[in-house]
């Protein structure tokens, strides 16, 4: 194998003879970008090095040619230009592998966003319009950018330029690596992604809806406090409807619930969603503009994280514009943020809340006959903070994934991730695994040792009958190969109402460790740490 060398790149440092490199652009989780002039040909361009701790990490390596190729093969107004890519070694040591670029003298949108909050509906329309383009342009080659947010967005003056083909893929390529990971911006995943299908061109317009959403509203469509609150949310309930947006013309209105469509099939291409939001906006629109930030806000971050109980290779997660660790914020993500103490969502109603310290409701999300995911919302119903474990009994032969942040032992599952509970508060965290013959629903959960009272809820949101003893084994999952429950019927019985869809909310909740390089937001702006930036997701796909 192929040792590495420690990094001599710097200010003034030539790669390969050629590329002068002058000064750091913006760093990521995996790369740190340089301006630099092309000494042959005279022209100043970007040049993207893979940081050295990752020159001996094939997946990295891999990444930054599938980039490098994609983007030769794309010629668009809307899409950066690649001009080189190569590896430099001393001796058998690889001391660097590089992409050079054009070099674009643009704002991130995440940072006009960060600053306005909106757009108006007419420069919102115009710059979805400039990105659904170059994504036609990429669908129609075989490239799946997969990373469509604010932070990949850059706007030079009067135009629009999707960087970061880093995760592209070709459709119908698998969604997860080797280590069953997923790779994304929490807000702008799309359900089928999460659900493990093969990838398509719709995930791209998925993302795009929510981001046209975003600088419509000022917020994004669905209410989190967390990562995965915020993942998961597309999956249990609708999008709230658009506000109100003083002269948006309702075909755009349309077209942006479309997109937010959970079936791919139901939204527009990237294509047709050009052409309607061109159709219904003005010819002549204001340039978006921004003042420039006195630090550099696109420096980002390693933030080393491994799923719990399992032996991984070391992977990363980057936040764009700044991140920090959430380090115990009572999900099984490591979810980059900023500023504010994790929170949790809102209790949901349960019952007999009054007679227990806690109760857990537990809803099927997708069962295929051998393998199902669910989340659990735990609720602390004292007066007082609880710290401890959320733990739960397996009534079947189910084997739960530990990549949740779960151990198994014979029939007792533990999570330590969810930290401290505030009274009052609820903890989400989601469960998976596999089983064979049924799948029958625990019943028997506890928080900090103290017993909760369940309530179980279908993939429909409709309430489960509870077995008539306590920890006795529960109804069986739809489609697990059981018998058929009284199904999505509600009880009259005791079990309380689904939870409701709240207002949205920007973003989850935030770091209390700011990065060195962020100025502190305004708590009055949505834009900021809405999940955006890279999140490794332990979610593994639901297929056998």
């Amino acid at each position: 194998m192929t040792t590495t060398a420690a990094s001599p790149w710097q200010a003034g440092a030539t790669l390969e003879g050629r590329y002068l490199l002058t000064e750091p652009a913006g760093r990521g989780g995996s790369a740190t970008v340089w301006h630099a002039r092309d000494e042959r040909l005279g022209r100043m361009v970007a040049v993207k090095l893979l940081k050295t701790d990752l020159l001996d990490d094939e997946a990295a390596l891999h990444r930054l040619q599938v980039e490098a190729q994609a983007l030769a093969r794309l010629r668009h107004p809307n899409l950066a230009d690649v001009y080189d890519y190569g590896l430099v070694h001393q001796g058998r040591r690889l001391s660097a592998a590089y992409l050079v670029m054009e070099l674009i003298d643009g704002i991130p949108l995440k940072q006009v966003l960060t600053e306005q909050i909106r757009l108006p509906w007419e420069q919102a329309a115009q710059v979805g319009a400039q990105i659904a383009d170059g994504l036609a342009a990429a669908h129609a080659r075989g490239i799946v950018h997969r990373d469509i947010a604010p932070g990949n967005i850059l706007l030079p003056a009067g135009d629009v330029k999707i960087i970061d083909f880093e995760l592209c893929a070709p459709p119908g390529s698998n969604e997860y690596d080797a280590d069953g990971q997923l790779i994304g911006t929490p807000a702008y995943v799309s359900p089928e992604r999460l659900d493990g299908r093969l990838v398509q061109p719709a995930a791209d317009v998925y993302a795009l809806g929510v981001l046209l959403y975003r600088m419509l509203a000022g917020t994004l469509p669905w209410r989190a406090d967390n990562a995965v609150a915020l993942m998961t949310a597309p999956l249990l309930r609708p999008p709230t409807p658009l506000p109100p947006v003083p002269g948006l013309p309702p075909q755009l209105a349309a077209a942006v619930a479309a997109c937010l469509s959970e079936q791919p099939d139901q939204r527009p291409s990237a294509a047709e969603l050009a052409a309607t939001l061109r159709a219904h906006t003005p010819d002549e629109v204001p340039a978006v503009v921004a003042v420039p930030a006195a630090d550099d806000e696109a420096v980002t971050h390693i933030l080393p994280w491994r799923p719990a109980g399992t032996r991984r290779r070391r992977r990363f997660l980057t936040a764009a514009a700044a991140a920090a660790v959430l380090a115990a914020a009572g999900v099984a993500w490591a979810v980059a943020t900023r500023t504010e103490p994790p929170q949790f969502s809102a209790a949901p109603p349960a019952p007999q809340a009054s007679l227990a310290a806690c109760t857990a409701v537990y809803r099927l999300l997708s069962d295929d006959g051998g393998r199902y995911r669910a989340n659990l919302t735990v609720t602390n119903t004292t007066d007082t903070p609880v710290s401890g474990p959320v733990a739960f009994t397996v009534p079947g032969d189910q084997r739960i994934d530990a990549a949740y942040g779960w151990a198994q032992r014979d029939r007792t599952v533990t999570n330590n991730t969810v930290g401290t509970v505030e009274a009052g508060r609820s903890a989400v965290v989601l469960v998976g695994g596999a089983y064979t013959g049924t799948n029958p629903l625990p019943t028997a959960f506890t928080l900090a040792g103290k017993p909760c009272a369940p309530t179980l809820l279908s993939t429909s949101g409709s309430r489960l009958p509870l077995p008539a003893a306590s920890g006795a084994t529960g109804p069986v999952a739809p489609g697990s190969g059981g018998p058929v429950l009284p199904g999505d019927q509600a009880s009259p019985a005791a079990s309380p109402q689904a939870p409701t869809a709240a207002p949205p909310s920007p973003e989850p909740p935030q770091s209390p460790e700011p990065s060195p390089a962020e100025p502190s937001p305004s708590a009055a702006n949505p834009g900021d740490g809405e999940g955006e930036g890279r999140v490794l997701a332990p979610v593994p796909p639901t297929g056998p």
